[in-house]
């Protein structure tokens, strides 16, 4: 048999699971509160949009983000769904634009 070919379970080591191992569930939070303590520099761009699209418009499209990254001219926002992310293309690009002052937006979704 070839050197270089490794057939699965061969010259593998042994898989060793955690011996007290449990499950945390954490509820899910807004993001202006999740960002307030992990990502502070972009707390103005999310107090700008909310001034622009308005507290219902925000709390329905803003809030349920599951993440933020701004980089320069670019924006990475990661929906919870295709519904909710077609409803961000289609509801709120021109104020994300203006809000985190970006050229470049993606709107991704989880899974």
């Amino acid at each position: 048999m070839r050197e270089d070919l490794v057939v699965p379970g061969e010259k593998e080591e042994e898989f060793v699971a955690a011996q007290n191992t449990r499950v945390v569930t954490i509820p899910f939070s807004p993001l202006e509160e999740r960002m307030a303590k992990e990502k502070p520099h972009l707390m103005p761009g999310l107090f700008a949009l909310r001034e622009e699209l308005g507290e219902e418009k925000f709390a329905k499209l803003i809030s349920r983000i599951h993440n933020i990254n701004v980089d320069g001219e670019r924006i990475l926002m990661v929906a919870e769904s295709e519904l909710h992310r077609t409803n961000i293309e289609r509801d709120a690009l021109p104020a994300i634009a203006r809000a985190f002052k970006v050229s470049n937006i993606r709107v991704v979704t989880q899974g």
